[in-house]
């Protein structure tokens, strides 16, 4: 999504155009640190401990781990008419600053990050599921009713994620990891056409 920032004054002296010069450059260091807290996902790179620079609440006892995860999607002007493809519009975004990651052993700690890697492909096999709503039921895209086909993906992922939740033990049992690892792999393949940067196409309609 591009942001403009429009300045307006009627004097446009030396003070104003200094001004507005430290501002751009504000601005933009502002977009390039939130750049570097992000990590979008990809097949490509699993999450590491120093990703996790929130402070650690550290009680001296069972290490704990939390990642800060997020589905988020961007809608408006000629792209919703012009384009069958939304791929690009959501993201599924992990938040350095905002997750933690308790110090304690090498084996809990590798444990620990396989889950949080776990939930980060659950999250992005609910921006599949999104973008293939956005791509197969485009009237009510075009009518603006994407919030609903949102609050329907969403509503299943909360099922699955409480679901993974239970039967890992919030990330204690490492069998469980493994098997849901397996699974979210396997759906992620399935809905292979759905990546960010895929192009999906039109299924053909059988000819009676």
């Amino acid at each position: 999504m591009t942001q403009k920032i429009t300045f307006e004054a009627k004097y446009a002296g030396f003070n104003m155009t200094k001004t507005i010069f430290l501002l751009s450059i504000t601005f933009f260091l502002s977009i390039a640190a939130s750049a570097q807290n992000i990590i979008e996902w990809s097949a490509d790179y699993q999450l590491q401990k120093s990703d996790f620079q929130a402070e650690a609440p550290n009680s001296g006892q069972m290490q704990t781990a939390s990642g800060s995860f997020s589905v988020e999607y961007e809608t408006g002007g000629l792209n919703l008419v012009m384009n069958r493809n939304l791929n690009e519009n959501v993201s599924c975004k992990f938040q350095k600053d905002a997750s933690y990651i308790d110090d304690g052993t090498e084996e809990a700690t590798a444990r620990l990050l396989r889950y949080q890697q776990l939930i980060f492909n659950l999250y992005e096999i609910q921006a599949r599921n999104l973008r293939k709503k956005f791509f197969e039921e485009r009237k009510k895209v075009l009518t603006n009713r994407l919030s609903e086909l949102h609050e329907q993906v969403y509503a299943d992922h909360a099922k699955l994620l409480s679901q993974v939740e239970s039967d890992t033990f919030n990330g204690t049992l490492d069998s469980e990891i493994a098997k849901w690892m397996k699974w979210s792999l396997e759906e992620l393949e399935n809905l292979g056409d759905f990546c960010k940067t895929c192009n999906p196409k039109k299924k053909k309609k059988n000819k009676k």
